[in-house]
């Protein structure tokens, strides 16, 4: 974790899974806001999040052309916003949306948004759960790109946190809550989602208690949905042709009419 507080330093945001940037609005905006800069780098491209824990906050990140790459404006609750940064020098500038009130704090906290590539072999996210605090829930959002679809089951390391994959309409594909811990399933007794190919935002809940930086890992791993304690049900090909043949072959049966014979004398 990475801890900003001191104007002369420069952070890296690559070299750090977790940065904070804070400080306070003691400048004055172009628009007449109470407002401050801070200025960072990134050294090799990469997807980030961005998340103000302060409410009526307004921030605007630029590159070294002044270039706009993202803006996050919360309101009465913590506002977050991700973009995808190149190699160079960015400028972050903190304002109150309230031009009439003072001096504030703020804090904002940046974390590298993972992008996790998963085929029918599963994938894996590795990540650093934060605790919360000043206002930060500690909820961290990754990509998910499934390039080739199937059946799975999740394993997450960090008891007792709750995870979601939505797809690009925010509609809920996979989760689970903490009510219901995965370490007290066996793998087969585990639930299965079943994914198909696209892109999908995976959001990571941590616990609540959780005290300090604590690394985790979220595991997707290939199931084959018929596979149960007692063994696979699974039917084959042949299998089925076999029954379907054998199927007809009853109903045929049971519908033939009795025929009869009679000899005359």
């Amino acid at each position: 974790m990475t801890d900003i507080t001191a104007a002369t330093y420069v952070p890296n945001l690559s070299s750090s899974a977790f940065s904070q940037l804070k400080g306070k609005t003691t400048k004055i905006g172009s628009d007449g806001a109470n407002a401050d800069t801070q200025t960072f780098t990134v050294s090799k491209s990469g997807e980030f999040n961005f998340k103000i824990n302060n409410t009526f906050t307004n921030v605007e990140i630029r590159n070294d052309r002044n270039e706009v790459v993202t803006t996050i404006r919360s309101k009465e609750s913590a506002a977050d916003a991700s973009a995808r940064l190149g190699p160079g020098t960015y400028t972050a500038t903190f304002s109150q949306a309230n031009r009439a009130a003072g001096v504030r704090d703020y804090s904002m906290d940046v974390t590298e948004r993972q992008n996790v590539l998963v085929t029918g072999g599963g994938a894996t996210l590795k990540g650093t759960a934060q605790p919360s605090g000043n206002g930060d829930t500690g909820i961290q959002k990754h990509t998910f790109n499934v390039v080739q679809g199937g059946t799975f089951t999740a394993d997450i390391s960090l008891p007792n946190t709750r995870w979601a994959m939505m797809d690009k309409d925010g509609k809920v594909v996979a989760a689970s809550d903490s009510g219901k811990p995965d370490a007290q399933q066996t793998f087969l007794q585990k639930p299965t989602y079943k994914l198909e190919p696209g892109q999908y935002t995976m959001v990571v809940v941590p616990p609540s208690d959780l005290k300090s930086p604590t690394d985790f890992r979220l595991s997707f791993v290939p199931r084959n949905p018929d596979l149960t304690e007692s063994g696979l049900n699974q039917e084959s090909a042949i299998q089925k042709t076999l029954r379907e043949r054998q199927d007809r072959l009853r109903q045929w049966a049971s519908e033939a009419k009795p025929t009869t014979s009679s000899t005359k004398a």
